[in-house]
Order: structure tokens, then C-alpha cells, then sequence
């Protein structure tokens, strides 16, 4: 019988969740729907991203973040959320010495709205629907632009 390591690795791409140094990125997500929030999650964990906390609205992120210390690399968040929502979230870590890259997974909004989060500071702003391919590019190309 062969063992699993006799069999060549069809997939030789590095996982794009591990830095340089082979640990992996810490991230957290941010959605209010329980179901996108764990779609989002389980994206980032294939390719081996850390998922430190996951939180359904901007308050409860922040409440978390504060936990770890700040221990966060990448946020991804919604804009539309209860208590407190994606703006607001940003809002707050314009306010912090220490914040992570933060990629919004949201629907469309105003020109307004996404001129206000560009000069807060957010790395990209990904449309919904949900594309594994696309969030999976994009938050790579945040890092490399971060040089994280």
C-alpha cells in the first residue's frame, strides 16, 4: 500500500494565507449573516488564513480586536450592520495606533460613502455576491500592497 506522500501534489501553489515566515495570517470577519460570515470564514481557512474571531456587527468586532490586542492582520467587514455598522467600525480604527488592513465584502454604496472609507484608510471594497476567486485575489493584493 502507498502512503499519501508517494503520491505527487497536484496542487504546488503555496497557500496564500501563510506569510513569508510560514505563520499565517491572523484575520477576522465581519457579517452580520451567520451564513455568509461562515462562507467567508471557511474561504480564508483553505488557503490556511488564520481565523482569530468572526463577529456579526461592528461593535462586537471591536469588543473582539480589543481581546486579542490588536493581534488582527486583515478584517474583512460589511457595511450594512446592526448596532454598528462598516463606516463606523472603520471610524473607529482611524482612531487606533495599530490597525489591521481592513477589505469591505459589501453591497454597492454611495460615491460619498466609499470616498469617505478610502480616506479612512480601507484597502479595497469587494461587491457581493460572494466570489471565492475574487476575495481570495483581492485580500493577496492587499497584503502585497501593505507589505505585511
Amino acid at each position: 500500500m502507498k502512503n499519501k506522500s508517494d503520491f505527487p501534489s497536484l496542487n504546488t501553489k503555496q497557500p496564500d494565507g501563510l506569510k513569508p515566515n510560514g505563520r499565517p495570517y491572523r484575520m477576522m470577519v465581519v457579517e452580520d449573516k451567520e451564513f455568509l460570515r461562515k462562507q467567508i470564514a471557511q474561504i480564508f481557512e483553505s488557503e490556511r488564513y488564520e481565523v482569530v474571531a468572526t463577529a456579526g456587527n461592528g461593535r462586537e468586532a471591536m469588543d473582539k480586536y480589543e481581546l486579542l490586542d490588536g493581534n488582527v492582520d486583515i478584517l474583512t467587514t460589511n457595511l450594512d450592520m446592526p448596532v454598528l455598522d462598516g463606516y463606523a467600525l472603520m471610524f473607529e480604527f482611524t482612531q487606533k495606533t495599530r490597525r489591521p488592513i481592513v477589505v469591505f465584502i459589501s453591497e454597492d454604496t454611495t460615491k460619498g460613502v466609499m470616498h469617505d472609507l478610502i480616506n479612512m484608510g480601507i484597502s479595497d471594497f469587494i461587491l457581493k455576491p460572494i466570489n471565492r476567486r475574487v476575495i481570495l485575489e483581492r485580500v493577496k493584493a492587499a497584503i502585497v500592497k501593505a507589505k505585511i
